[in-house]
């Protein structure tokens, strides 16, 4: 199939998708996370930026901009200067503009891929492949911004892969807005001493810091710390660790709720751990797979959405099987684990029965297939096939 017909049927798939998506609205409306972020924007436009973190007043704004009380806004000020553009137009217009933007990130992050990870194929096919990836499509679905933060990080690994660690630690910083995700990636940098990448992260989170300031006051940081704290205590606040597709969840469902943190916690520690280790051996490729599935395992809140972030390793992991040399088992265990993650039927059933947190399962396992090539392959080779 020639590539200007694959990407005409590309574009009519995704805006088959976004039309959809933008006529179900009024009906799913309740069901998502948009308006949580669209009623931020409003705050922000309105000049409560300053009382971004005051449950009272955002069920306030949610009353007069979604016409209902939902779960609230719980990230970082300055991502609300994203959504601040789409907040001029009215909730169901803004939302099926958004759908564009992430439409086109996506169409991007593909692009990128192919050329870094999976050269010689076709970056179309990956894009329509990536809608049959559940958290994808939920992150559509939900208004989200995991596939924004997907192509940060597909972009912080291209950097590294062009030696740029200062514009791959500003890249990284830019994912701040889901920092339960982005600060485990910069702690195994930090024990890898990539001083420079560091350096980049540093100076771009010290910029978000003072945006965030701007838009909400300089106890910003500390206002919303006690929001953090105090959201399991509010009503409709969507914390359900059971669903949560990391060792939190996968801990609450399997052990009693006495040995929770006890057990998350030593459980971070050795992932944290062999993570940082195998940073420090690989090269960047295995290194950049290894370190993002170890930050999805640790994060303290992990959405199903935000396993979108798991294609980047997962098409490292898939590259890797099938370049280098090692037992066919060994190959069909990785290639198995990574075709059980991406198709739908498995993360649809766990959906249903609110026990997602097992998914954890499969990204241990994906975790633990690129320890095991990380220390198969000595340091040296790591870094010459990378």
């Amino acid at each position: 199939m020639r590539p200007l017909v694959k990407s005409l049927l590309l574009v009519a798939v995704l805006t088959g998708l976004v039309v959809y998506l933008g006529r179900r609205f009024p009906g799913m409306e309740k069901g998502t996370d948009f308006p949580d972020f669209y009623v931020a924007a409003r705050m922000v436009h309105a000049g409560a930026g300053h009382e971004l973190y005051s449950a009272a007043a955002q069920r306030e704004f949610q009353i007069r901009y979604a016409g209902r009380v939902g779960t609230y806004f719980i990230h970082p000020p300055f991502e609300t200067l994203l959504y601040l553009p789409f907040a001029q137009w009215p909730m169901e217009r803004a939302y099926l503009l958004w759908s564009l933007l992430d439409v086109g990130l996506l169409l991007v992050t593909a692009r990128v891929m192919t050329l870094e990870v999976l050269p010689g194929r076709d970056w179309q096919m990956l894009a329509a492949g990536a809608l049959v990836f559940a958290p994808v499509l939920l992150n559509f679905i939900q208004g989200q911004d995991s596939v924004l933060l997907l192509f940060l990080l597909v972009l912080a690994f291209t950097a590294l892969r062009r030696e740029q660690p200062l514009a791959a630690g500003a890249w990284l910083a830019c994912g701040l807005f889901k920092f339960h995700l982005v600060l485990p990636i910069a702690v195994i940098l930090l024990f890898g001493k990539r001083w420079r990448l560091l350096g980049g992260f540093a100076a771009g989170a010290v910029v978000l810091g003072l945006v965030s300031a701007a838009i909400s006051g300089r106890g910003w940081l500390a206002a919303y710390a006690r929001f953090l704290g105090e959201l399991a205590k509010l009503p409709m606040a969507g914390i359900h660790p059971e669903e949560m597709a990391n060792l939190r969840g996968l801990v609450a469902l399997l052990f009693p709720a006495s040995a929770w943190i006890l057990l998350t916690v030593a459980s971070s520690l050795v992932v944290l751990g062999l993570a940082i280790r195998g940073w420090n051996r690989a090269g960047v490729k295995l290194g950049f797979a290894n370190t993002v599935t170890a930050a999805a395992l640790v994060s303290y809140h992990l959405s199903p959405h935000d396993l979108s972030v798991l294609l980047l390793p997962m098409a490292l992991l898939w590259r890797h099987a099938w370049a280098a040399s090692m037992p066919k088992w060994r190959r069909w265990i990785e290639v198995t684990t990574v075709i059980l993650l991406f198709l739908p039927p498995m993360h649809l059933w766990l959906l249903r029965w609110h026990v997602y947190g097992y998914m954890a399962v499969l990204t241990v396992i994906l975790f633990s297939a690129t320890c095991v090539e990380i220390d198969r392959v000595p340091g040296t080779e790591h870094r010459a096939r990378s």
